[in-house]
């Protein structure tokens, strides 16, 4: 049995090409994101005299996400330097002339890269998407020099609730869960008339239930104002001291919601959109942001096919040639995807569209330009 998992010396060879081009670039590519970053960055650091142990942490936790952002490119100039190497050499030559199908030499790579794939979709579901939301808080927080409090608070509110309900507010601590000024209105089912009002100095959570489909608030000094159907008012009452109120359940999460969908993973992004669904609130960013979750691993697969047909096809005089064109394939890729993403996120496509349209064109393509792949040499 252990004789099929034997790897024969075609494998031992581009197994050992491909990972040894993969590391080396994808640690040129580190080297070159930590430089810009510092460039970037080195104005405000300077200006803000951000402790180098906070710089430092900074750099190490914001390099994971844009190393992901790269990895396609850096998975296709692996194959065009591995393949691509031992093509201009011969030596793949050698192996389609002894009868090996040119997809028997794509088998080892295409491993490869599907183990790079469940890599990174590992990593961003466990790793990336935590470490770029504490890297966003040491930038604005050290780098930036904000305080604590202008971080865990939101200034001048306005969402909607579930139903016909409107949170407008002064001020959101997200630290203790507190409203300052609140105001709290029901709208008649066309928007046209109010029916409830309710104000408070503060308003406090107490609890969120998502389980009762409810969050306890307390509310201090409330006045509450409601009307009939004309828009007349119907009565007013004030009250004194605290009052403990129920409200819509996940409501802290709308009130304090600063997370962009890169500091999220795939469930907690998930569940985001179901809250500002319910809400009726635009989530077209977010859905076609969460797709791109399950797409975009794909993509790397799609740009080492793309690489490889053009690698695999390398002679002496033409690899300038051949390692452009899988550049310019894996660029495209980059181009189209990012252009599919407007979309997206404008509601001009549907989020599934976007998300999943260019990696469908590309595998189309990847699939084409492997059939060449076939009879380059005769």
């Amino acid at each position: 049995m252990l004789k099929y998992f034997r790897l024969k010396i075609l494998d031992r060879l581009l197994l050992s090409e491909f990972w040894l081009s993969f590391f080396a670039t994808l640690g040129f590519c580190a080297l070159l994101l930590v430089v810009a970053t510092v460039f970037e960055k080195f104005q405000d650091i300077m200006e803000n005299d951000a402790p180098l142990d906070k710089v430092v942490l900074y750099f190490l936790c914001s390099l994971p996400f844009k190393l992901i952002q790269v990895i396609p490119l850096v998975c296709a100039l692996a194959v065009l330097f591995s393949v691509g190497g031992l093509a201009r050499n011969n030596e793949i030559l050698a192996f389609l002339t002894s009868g090996v199908h040119s997809l028997r030499i794509l088998a080892p790579v295409a491993v490869s890269g599907l183990l790079v794939l469940l890599v990174v979709f590992v990593l961003n579901e466990f790793f990336v998407a935590r470490l770029e939301q504490e890297a966003r808080y040491l930038e604005r927080r050290y780098i930036e020099a904000k305080s604590e409090a202008k971080l865990a608070t939101r200034r001048d509110i306005f969402v909607r609730g579930m139903g016909n309900r409107f949170y407008l507010m002064k001020m959101y601590d997200t630290r203790e869960g507190r409203m300052y000024q609140p105001q709290i209105v029901d709208m008649t089912e066309d928007y046209s008339t109010l029916r409830q009002r309710i104000d408070a100095r503060e308003a406090k959570l107490l609890a969120d239930r998502p389980e009762e489909q409810r969050s306890e608030w307390q509310l201090s000094y409330p006045r509450i104002w409601t009307f009939d159907e004309s828009g007349n008012l119907r009565s007013f009452e004030q009250l004194e001291g605290d009052r403990r109120v129920y409200l819509e359940p996940d409501l802290s999460v709308i009130l304090g919601q600063k997370k962009k969908p890169e500091e999220m993973n795939f469930f907690e992004l998930r569940r985001h959109i179901r809250i500002l669904a319910e809400r009726q609130q635009p989530v077209f960013e977010y859905e076609t942001d969460l797709y791109r979750k399950l797409s975009s691993p794909i993509s790397i697969l799609v740009a080492m096919i793309l690489a490889f047909s053009y690698a695999v096809r390398t002679r002496a005089g033409n690899a300038t040639s051949a390692f452009g064109y899988g550049v310019a394939w894996t660029m495209a890729l980059y181009a189209v995807s990012a252009f599919f993403a407007a979309l997206g996120h404008s509601g001009a496509l549907s989020p599934l569209s976007a998300a999943w349209l260019p990696t469908i064109l590309f595998s189309g393509a990847a699939a084409l330009h492997v059939r060449k792949s076939y009879r380059w040499y005769a």
